[in-house]
């Protein structure tokens, strides 16, 4: 049978016996107190004389310096540019180095960038010190950055003098490309007349903290400066300590910390560099603690780590207008020492007492003390973060007892509520997370059964169930959709509150509502004693809402992202029958091999690893690869002949060959009225007829472009270009702005004029716009690394031009116009902000066109050093060009032969062998061809004989 706990008030009867000395202890307690308020109050007029003196102390620091400035701005020190003339204004500079004992250097920098500092050498950082012989007599070191090298970039010097300013050495200093004109403290001054105090700052060679005062010079031309120290402050600051652990500090009104007796406390490390150290930043929670009460000029006492203070927090202003707080903190122990020294002889008179009630004391104490310890030990665990150490505590005092079983139930809802944040913000996926939370939710809040509803984001008034957990509850079963009636949601609370449910709204930050959570009810929904179950389940539904809330904006503004790229693409694809379904059909075939990766497990990418992050940028890269199409010219994209421009000037050309036939006419007529011979006559006429068709039909035929243009047909091409027609007509009428610009390159001729028949002339060639693409390496505007060399012109219709291109129908102008799309893609990508999972996207988007032995375009990369996702696009891009069917300029390739051509791609070095080894053996070759290619080009394949042609095994002997 149990033991029946004790009452601890029933155990508060022995404390009955310390009231004997609770009289001796009040008056021990009221003389010592006494002695404590003198105490104090010297504390306070100490707090109040130091602040005074820091006060004076930085009024002395700008003074000296602020006459010094004003001499040396009235010098000529801003016009001097020359480095010899500069030099020998360093007496001055010295004199106002030595005259001011806190200042740590003097400089001067000027609107060319160019800057010369004077620091006494024992102020200057000892790793910047040159080791030359006899720099133990150094007094001053000279710092100086000119602007000499190509481009404006600053060299820097150092020159070391004596004290009598003859130098000891000089070097150069490669790093030191300092430009004052960057210096908050130029700037400044130059928008400013007189002097300009900065705010306190770690210097940024000695990364001393002080101030610096500058001054524009008469000229306007330079800015002089004078740095002050303000380590001596901290220094006096130590001989105020009116006990060892005296605390001390100066801070601004804006938290940064301006003295310590601890100078290298002050100053933090940043990925700016040093900078002053806020009071947070300072590492002592005493100060800090100061810094936060309320009130100036009073002294405070608090607690701090354990331990008592007395505090006081005065207000000073330091340097000029800035004004700081001066903190001081004592230890309640050291302060008031002499006082408890005394009070401690005094109670050893009723020591006697306490001895004769010790026996008992330690008996109650270890019956009290033990589980409290105990429990205590185990609270303190859990403030450490080990939940799982909690065992509870038996103990045989009521008190104790509850107090453990509240830290027990304690303990599950914090590990509850770990779950549960850990659900919020880890799980991706809205039904898991909504799944998880609400079993969590249903263990903290002691609930049977629950369910979530997600409003219905295209009626408002509808909700559909998302998630359901737990067993039992007031309802056997809860409706899939829920849906709020024209009374709105006090109805439906009212159904439900009948059924044993809370219906509670999941509204977000703006009061939208998001959803409901229904949770069946733990007892009477009447009764006070379920209020604040009620409020806490209305506070902890907020935070579920916001969950929501973001879950559905970051899948809405994924699908919203994804239907944007998709349109690009689409768009892309709908410019130009040229490019058919390519910018649809890349991506779907690309992300086919990337699954490909993922569901290998002993070929080459069994470690590969593809996360949701690496298949979101992939996703967006494949559909947007070929954005840059849309920036090229239609006539271009277009051209099915080689004469065609916005139209097939063949037609135009063959109204010439009209003109020389009307002349061979014309010379037939001519001859007979002159009397010859009418047979001669028309045998002329028939051979010119038939000369002029067999050349009209050559030039026809090379227009198509279809065949290798050989030697034999290019002389013959020439000796045809080189016949005569007569113009009569002003052929600078009727034309555009820019074509009549490009017409007044050409000298005007007296008409009629015989003219070639195929010519290239000036107007042939259309200028840049501005300029050419930055693709030169060269070019100062190419950041994106291109390697390509842009045509002089952005267009060339020259007609013997077009038409001695070799094969096919792009001239080399042309062919640079639609390799440009890659450009365009790179730098309409690179443009855009990507985040940080998404940064990728450009360098996937544009490099499908580089090769793995680095002979490709744009750039010229080794794609055998890019990422996975790189070569698969190349190996995708390639594939679907060579089967599209869809093209107006060819027909689609055979399965075999497309494959044929990619396995002799990745032998000669263009595509990556194993991601066409993937291809082969993954099958999505077979998959994509069953998708999108006509049955009459599905043929039968031979992988085995792929791979020996691509190199990727060995021929069977």
């Amino acid at each position: 049978m149990p033991r029946r706990p004790l009452s601890l008030q029933a155990l508060t009867v022995l404390a009955i016996v310390a009231l004997m000395l609770t009289l001796a202890t009040v008056l021990l307690w009221h003389g010592a107190r006494g002695a404590d308020r003198i105490l104090v109050s010297a504390m306070q007029d100490t707090s109040h004389q130091l602040a005074a003196t820091t006060e004076e102390r930085s009024r002395r620091l700008l003074d000296p310096a602020r006459v010094m400035l004003r001499l040396l701005a009235r010098d000529n020190l801003g016009e001097e540019r020359r480095l010899a003339d500069r030099l020998a204004a360093l007496p001055m500079l010295a004199a106002a180095l030595d005259a001011h004992e806190v200042a740590s250097a003097v400089y001067i920098g000027y609107d060319n960038g160019d800057f010369l500092l004077l620091r006494p050498a024992a102020r200057a950082d000892e790793a910047r010190l040159p080791d030359i012989e006899g720099n133990e007599r150094a007094r001053y070191l000279v710092q100086q950055a000119v602007s000499r090298e190509p481009g404006g970039r600053r060299v820097g010097e150092w020159r070391l003098y004596d004290a009598d300013l003859a130098m000891l050495g000089r070097g150069v200093m490669p790093d030191y490309d300092f430009d004052p004109r960057t210096r908050p403290w130029y700037r400044a001054a130059m928008a400013t007349e007189g002097e300009h105090l900065t705010e306190p700052y770690a210097f940024f060679t000695t990364r001393e903290i002080g101030v610096t005062l500058a001054r524009r010079s008469q000229n306007r031309r330079a800015v002089l400066g004078i740095d002050a120290s303000l380590s001596d402050l901290g220094d006096e600051m130590a001989g105020f300590k009116l006990t060892p652990g005296t605390r001390l500090a100066a801070v601004s009104n804006q938290g940064r910390m301006l003295a310590h007796p601890d100078v290298g406390t002050l100053l933090v490390e940043t990925a700016e560099g040093p900078r002053l150290a806020t009071l947070a930043q300072l590492g002592d929670p005493v100060l800090a603690r100061l810094g936060d009460l309320e009130g100036d000029g009073q002294s405070t006492r608090f607690r701090e780590a354990d331990e008592a203070w007395f505090g006081m927090r005065l207000p000073f202003q330091a340097m000029d207008d800035v004004q700081a707080h001066l903190l001081m903190a004592v230890p309640e122990d050291e302060l008031l020492a002499g006082t408890r020294r005394l009070l401690w002889q005094r109670l050893l008179v009723a020591g006697g007492l306490v001895l004769v009630l010790l026996p008992l004391g330690i008996w109650v104490g270890h019956r009290l003390g033990r589980p409290l310890r105990s429990l205590a030990d185990q609270v303190r665990a859990l403030a450490e973060f080990d939940f799982a150490g909690y065992r509870g505590t038996a103990s045989p005092i009521r008190e104790v007892q509850q107090l453990s079983q509240a830290v027990e139930g304690m303990v599950g809802s914090i590990t509850d509520f770990q779950h549960m944040t850990h659900t919020l913000s880890s799980e991706p996926q809205l039904e898991t997370m909504l799944a998880g939370i609400l079993d969590d939710l249903l263990r903290i809040t002691a609930s049977q059964h629950g369910a979530i509803y997600l409003v219905d984001e295209a009626e408002a008034s509808h909700f559909a169930r998302a998630a359901e957990a737990g067993s039992g509850g007031g309802s056997a079963t809860l409706p899939e959709r829920l849906e709020l009636e024209a009374q709105g949601l006090t109805a439906l609370r009212d159904e439900f509150e009948g059924r044993g449910y809370l219906v509670q709204p999941l509204c977000n930050r703006g009061g939208q509502r998001q959803g409901l959570l229904l949770l069946a009810l733990r007892g009477d929904a009447e009764t006070d004693g379920d209020r604040p179950w009620r409020r806490f389940v209305e506070e902890i539904s907020r935070v579920a809402a916001v969950a929501i809330e973001m879950r559905r904006l970051l899948e809405g503004e994924k699908r919203l992202l994804d239907a944007i790229v998709e349109l690009i693409a689409g768009a892309t694809d709908a410019k130009s029958p040229h490019t058919g379904g390519h910018c649809s059909r890349v991506p779907q075939l690309a992300e086919m091999l990337l699954q490909g990766v993922e569901r290998d497990r002993t070929g080459p990418f069994a470690a590969e690893t593809v996360d949701e992050d690496r298949r979101a940028a992939f996703h967006l890269a494949a559909w947007l690869h070929d954005c840059g199409k849309l920036t090229t010219p239609d006539e271009v994209m277009e051209k099915a002949t080689k004469l065609e421009t916005r139209y097939n000037r063949l037609h135009e050309i063959r109204t010439r060959f009209e003109v020389l036939w009307r002349d061979a006419d014309i010379a037939y007529w001519q001859g007979r009225a002159e009397g010859g011979e009418p047979s001669r006559l028309d045998d002329a006429r028939e051979r010119r007829r038939d000369e002029l068709q067999a050349a009209f039909r050559l030039v026809a035929e090379i227009n198509v472009g279809g065949e290798q243009l050989d030697e034999a047909r290019a002389r013959r091409l020439e000796e045809i270009a080189a016949w005569r027609w007569w113009r009569h007509f002003d052929d600078r009428l009727g034309v555009s702005q820019e074509e009549a610009g490009r017409l007044a390159r050409e000298p005007g001729l007296e008409l009629p004029v015989a003219e070639p028949l195929l010519a290239d002339r000036p107007r042939h060639r259309i200028d840049w716009v501005v300029k050419p693409p930055p693709v030169a390496p060269e070019d100062p505007d190419n950041r994106w690394r291109f390697d390509m060399r842009p045509p002089e012109v952005a267009g060339h219709q020259g007609e013997l031009y077009n038409l001695r291109v070799a094969r096919g129908t792009l001239n080399d102008v042309e062919r640079f116009r639609i390799q440009e799309h890659i450009v365009q893609t790179i730098i309409m990508l690179e443009s855009l902000p990507w985040p940080a999972h998404l940064r990728r996207v450009p360098a996937i988007a544009g490099n499908h066109h580089e090769r793995m032995d680095g002979q490709g375009y744009p750039r010229r990369l080794v794609l055998a050093e890019a990422s996975l996702e790189e070569r698969i696009m190349a190996v995708a891009d390639v594939f679907e060009a060579l089967t599209a069917a869809d093209r107006p300029y060819k027909s689609g390739m055979a399965l075999s032969q497309a494959l044929s051509i990619l396995a002799n791609m990745a032998r000669e070095g263009h595509l990556d062998p194993e991601v066409f080894q993937l291809l082969l053996d993954s099958g999505v070759w077979h998959d994509y061809a069953q998708r999108f290619l006509k049955p009459a080009q599905i043929d039968r394949v031979d992988i085995a004989a792929l791979k020996v042609q691509a190199g990727l095994a060995s021929p069977i002997s």
